[in-house]
C-alpha cells in the first residue's frame, strides 16, 4: 500500500543555492546612479515591468558593480556561476563574491565561504571556509549560519554534530532563513536532531518558511493539512498547497499528488495522472516517486508494463534510501 509521507532530506546539502531576485543586498545601501542601474538590472533579470533580458541584465550589474554596489557584484556572481547571461566562469564568479563580500554584502560572505569549501573558482581551503563561516555567524549573519549547520549536518570541512546543526539552524530561521525554518520545522515533525516530536509546531515553522518563499515547506504544508497533522484537517485546500509546490519542482509534492491521484484522495481517482505525478516526482529527484513510478512500470498501471525500466527507478530509490525498493531489486 502505497502512503503520503514526507520524505527526510536532511542530508542534502545547499549546493551555491543563490536567488537570482535581488536577495543580495539592500538596492538602496548604495545611493544615487549604482543603486538605480542594480534596480533596473534587477527588473531585467526577472521580467519585472520590462520584457525578461539576462543580458542586458548582466550589463546593468556590471555598471552598478564597478560603481561601488554590493549586491550588483554579488548577482553578477550568480550571473557568471550559472551562465546567465554571460558565459559561465567560475573565476569570474568566485571575483565578485569576493568583492561584494568586502564590500560588505552578508550574504555574499555567506556563500564565500562555500566558494571556498568546494574550490569553485579558487583553490579548496576548507579550513578558512569554515574559519570564516563561523565568525560571521558568530556576528550574526545569518546566511553563514544556515551554510554553517548544513557544515555540521554532513560534516563539511568539520566534524558531524547534529546538535551544532540544529543550534545554527534555529538561530537562522529565528532570523526568518526559509531553509532554516524548513529545517525546524522537519526536525518537529519527525522528531529528528534530539527535538520532540510536535506536529503543531511543525505547521509553523513549515508555514514560516512557506511564507518566505520555501516551496518544500509548501509542499509539507500541503501534506499536512491533508493528513490533519498539526492542523485541521482541509485535505481541498491540501491538495491546491501540493499543486503550488509541484508547479515549482518540489518532487515531494509531486509525489504526494501522485499519491493523491493514484488514491482519488481530494481529486478523482486518475492512474494515468497519478503516473504522471509520480514520473515528474522521480526525475526531480524523489526517492518515494522513484519506488512508486517503479510499482506502476512494473505492474502497468496507468502506463506501459516495463520491468526493465521499473528495475532501474527501484535502484534509484534503493540508492535514496526507500527500503521497500530494495527488496524489489532482483
Amino acid at each position: 500500500m502505497k502512503a503520503l509521507f514526507f520524505i527526510p532530506r536532511m542530508a542534502l546539502f545547499i549546493l551555491c543555492i543563490f536567488a537570482l531576485s535581488g536577495c543580495g543586498g539592500d538596492p538602496k545601501a548604495t545611493e544615487g546612479s549604482a543603486a538605480d542601474t542594480y534596480t533596473k538590472g534587477i527588473a531585467c533579470l526577472k521580467g519585472d515591468g520590462v520584457p525578461r533580458n539576462e543580458q542586458e541584465a548582466v550589463l546593468l550589474f556590471s555598471e552598478a558593480a564597478k560603481g561601488g554596489h554590493p549586491a550588483a557584484m554579488y548577482e553578477l556572481s550568480t550571473c557568471y556561476l550559472y551562465g546567465t547571461g554571460v558565459n559561465q566562469d567560475a573565476s569570474a564568479a568566485y571575483s565578485w563574491i569576493k568583492k561584494a563580500s568586502d564590500a560588505g554584502d552578508a550574504k555574499a560572505t555567506a556563500y564565500l565561504g562555500l566558494f571556498l569549501l568546494q574550490g569553485i573558482g579558487t583553490s579548496a581551503n576548507p579550513t578558512e571556509a569554515i574559519s570564516l563561516l563561523q565568525q560571521a555567524s558568530s556576528a550574526g549573519n545569518e546566511h553563514a549560519m544556515a551554510i554553517l549547520a548544513n557544515c555540521y549536518e554532513i560534516g563539511a570541512g568539520i566534524p558531524a554534530d547534529i546538535g551544532s546543526t540544529l543550534k545554527w539552524h534555529q538561530k537562522a530561521a529565528d532570523k526568518g532563513v526559509p531553509v532554516s525554518q524548513y529545517f525546524v520545522g522537519r526536525c518537529y515533525a519527525k522528531g529528528l536532531a534530539g527535538v520532540e516530536k510536535n506536529p503543531k509546531l511543525s505547521v509553523e515553522w513549515y508555514q514560516k518558511a512557506a511564507d518566505n518563499g520555501s516551496v518544500e515547506a509548501l509542499g509539507k504544508l500541503g501534506a499536512c493539512y491533508i493528513l490533519g497533522s498539526g492542523v485541521e484537517k482541509n485535505i481541498h485546500q491540501g491538495v491546491e498547497l501540493l499543486h503550488m509546490s509541484a508547479k515549482n519542482g518540489d518532487g515531494d509534492a509531486m509525489h504526494n499528488l501522485g499519491v493523491c491521484y493514484e488514491r482519488g484522495i481530494g481529486v478523482k481517482t486518475d492512474l494515468a495522472e497519478a503516473v504522471n505525478w509520480y514520473k515528474a516526482g522521480a526525475n526531480n529527484g524523489s526517492p518515494s516517486a522513484m519506488y512508486n513510478f517503479g510499482i506502476c512500470l512494473s505492474a502497468g498501471n496507468g502506463v506501459e508494463k516495463n520491468a526493465e525500466e521499473a528495475q532501474q527507478w527501484f535502484q534509484q530509490a534503493a540508492d535514496g534510501g526507500i527500503e521497500q525498493a530494495r527488496q524489489k531489486l532482483k
